[in-house]
């Protein structure tokens, strides 16, 4: 009973997290709380200033954005930490210099994306939304 439940929960964040950024013609709500929470902790936690931070104070549109561009963030290296692992412990050959560059490669992926969201054209001052709405 109490796993059927821990199973059903995980299942509906996963598909609201994997949702686009708009649901049912609102914002997905899994993503704005992500955006909210990240933005308190990357403020309040971290002392990140805005300019320079991931996350923002902005609209909640601009929020559910940067919510899902923060997945991005993390699912690409998480993929490639996995490929550099098969690689290191399937093809052996090699495997070092071959996991050290897909590894760099991570590491850039990861800056050029941070580097997008920060100077994205989305947080310009009054930048206007596309309405979603059908």
């Amino acid at each position: 009973m109490f796993y059927n439940l821990i199973c059903s929960i995980i299942i509906e964040i996963a598909k609201g997290v994997f949702a686009g950024q708009i649901v049912n013609d609102h914002l997905n709500p899994i993503h704005l709380a992500i955006a909210t929470n990240g933005y308190r902790i990357q403020s309040q936690t971290l002392h990140i200033p805005d300019r320079i931070g991931f996350f923002s104070s902005g609209p909640p549109r601009l929020q559910v954005y940067q919510a899902s561009m923060f997945f991005l963030l993390i699912m690409g290296p998480c993929y490639s930490i996995i490929s550099a692992a098969f690689v290191v412990f399937v093809v052996r050959r090699n495997s070092i210099k071959i996991a050290a560059f897909m590894l760099s490669i991570t590491v850039a992926q990861t800056i050029a994306i941070w580097a997008l969201v920060c100077f994205d054209r989305h947080r310009a001052p009054g930048y206007e939304w596309e309405d979603w709405k059908a």
